[in-house]
């Protein structure tokens, strides 16, 4: 079926009235998405397409506000019991869609389900790393022990969907027929198949509150021109994912307005620090990257503030660390470096590199290009000669996968809101710690590091593990071990009847576009 014809069947489904919103009678919410979720099995091929469409229909047992604090779901508390155990206690009076109430058995079934899910293809494991099982104490009162203290747990349920045990040893197609699809969250499943849209009802007796529309439509509209124009023609109500050189247009129509926060998104450059043979260095078989002052050179060269500006139009923050600095465990108050060729030439001086040397970028097709033309124009400019190889999608990943980069630019999310996902993964060194490492792609780490890492992430008080993180976020920065460039920030867009605050995590939760 042709992306119109989809468009079409979405829209004819949930007929109402164009202008400025749906008539209040029908209660009808019309959302035009980008990307469209391909399962609706909340274990199966975790992405953001696939848990934004999801957390319409099930909750977790912590959720997760719009700046990524978290905050009560399904469990109303939860505490440290001892360095192996966690306690939480169920918010009581919650049933599923199909009237059976919430228990601990319920939550015990889920856990059990997530790595048991055949042939999946990105299971939702990892955010289940350490845990050994869940005691049943009663009802509404259950313990997760784990291997070892597991300080950010509640942060990592914040992906685990939860299911009645009733539907936990169906298969992915039980639940893409639709027959499993039952869970405690705002919406019912109404209708969906892969590409086509997905269709909601309201769930009457949600534990979260008023849940302000009868039926919603997600239809998938990837096409970043034909998304807008949805909207601006009164097709859709809402639309995620607007293309930064639309914002203007939208924010300037008196029709639609635009909502924009801070995401969880970073532009980050990645520089191997570890092989001299590193491709697409042209160096004379060294690899200048390996020097500190070569990484800090490159990092001063950038005009931070002006590729936030113009290239991306004012929707980014600019920053030199590689995560947002709201998240736990960031460096709030770290100034932002201001361009500066003189001292990046000396610095490359200093190095034993004021001849220069060739480079050659490698650079995500996502939302990055004309920031790696930026770098390569700056790095240029003081001796590093830089070409730019944009990468299709189907093969940056794979190719980087196989480190077939010296350096790289792509955007990196911290998915669980906090900066332990970061640098566990990408700057502890791989295979030293089962778990660790895996996406360390630049050969960074040192053995001091690594027990840094480890000690942080083994730390339950949370003050203490914050400002351990912290110091190791400042250390990657200060050695530009990952150049940030800047925070991408959530741009959506809806009628100007609408009100919605945008997610750090870029989902699109249906229960929060309400009316004004």
């Amino acid at each position: 079926m042709s992306l119109v014809k989809r468009l079409a069947l979405g829209l004819s489904l949930l007929a109402a009235p164009t202008g400025l919103l749906a008539s209040a009678e029908a209660q009808t919410l019309r959302i035009g998405i980008q990307a469209p979720p391909s399962t609706m099995d909340p274990h199966w091929l975790l992405n953001l397409s696939n848990t934004g469409a999801l957390r319409n229909i099930f909750d977790t047992l912590v959720a997760r506000d719009p700046s990524m604090a978290l905050k009560p779901g399904l469990a109303e508390s939860w505490r440290v019991v001892d360095d192996t155990t966690w306690e939480f206690k169920l918010r009581p009076g919650v049933r599923f869609h199909d009237g059976s109430p919430l228990t601990s058995a319920d939550v015990a079934a889920s856990f059990a389900r997530v790595p048991n899910v055949p042939g999946n293809p990105n299971p939702y494991t990892i955010y289940l790393a350490g845990v050994t099982g869940v005691e049943v104490v009663d009802d509404l009162t259950f313990r997760v022990r784990t291997s070892g203290p597991t300080p950010n747990l509640p942060t990592n349920l914040t992906q685990i969907f939860i299911v009645p045990r009733s539907v936990a040893d169906l298969g992915n197609a039980e639940f893409n027929s639709g027959r499993a699809v039952i869970g405690t969250g705002p919406f019912r499943l109404e209708n969906w198949r892969a590409n086509d849209p997905l269709v909601l009802r309201r769930n009457e007796t949600w534990w979260g509150g008023n849940v302000p529309w009868q039926t919603v439509s997600m239809t998938p509209i990837p096409n970043d021109a034909a998304r807008v124009g949805a909207l601006l023609a009164g097709d859709v109500d809402f639309i995620n994912n607007v293309p930064l050189q639309d914002a203007e247009r939208i924010r300037g129509d008196s029709r639609v307005a635009l909502f924009a926060g801070p995401s969880i998104y970073a532009v980050n450059i990645y520089p191997d620090v570890e092989r001299d043979d590193a491709p697409g260095i042209d160096a004379g078989g060294r690899n200048p990257m390996k020097d500190v002052r070569v990484r800090s050179a490159m990092s001063l060269a950038l005009n931070r503030e002006g590729i936030a500006r113009t290239i991306l139009e004012g929707f980014a923050d600019p920053t030199d660390q590689p995560v947002p600095p709201f998240i736990f465990g960031a460096v709030a108050d770290r100034p932002v470096p201001a361009a500066d060729l003189a001292a990046a030439r000396a610095l490359l001086a200093e190095a034993g590199w004021g001849q220069g040397f060739g480079l050659n970028l490698f650079c995500s097709p996502n939302r990055t290009p004309r920031i790696c033309q930026a770098a390569a124009a700056a790095w240029t400019r003081i001796g590093i000669r830089t070409t730019v190889e944009v990468v299709p999608q189907a093969t940056f990943l794979p190719r980087r996968n196989r480190r077939d980069y010296g350096v790289f630019v792509t955007v990196f999310g911290s998915l669980t809101g906090e900066t332990s996902y970061l640098i566990g993964s990408q700057l502890h060194r791989r295979g030293v710690v089962t778990g660790l490492g895996a996406l360390n792609f630049t050969g960074a780490g040192t053995p001091e590091m690594d027990a840094l890492i480890q000690r942080a992430r083994g730390t339950l008080d949370n003050a203490e593990r914050s400002r351990q993180l912290a110091a190791l976020v400042r250390q990657a920065s200060d050695e530009a071990l990952i150049i940030g460039v800047g925070i991408l920030r959530s741009v959506n867009a809806g009628k100007a009847g609408l009100t919605f605050e945008a997610r750090a995590d870029e989902e699109v939760q249906a229960v929060a576009i309400r009316p004004r």
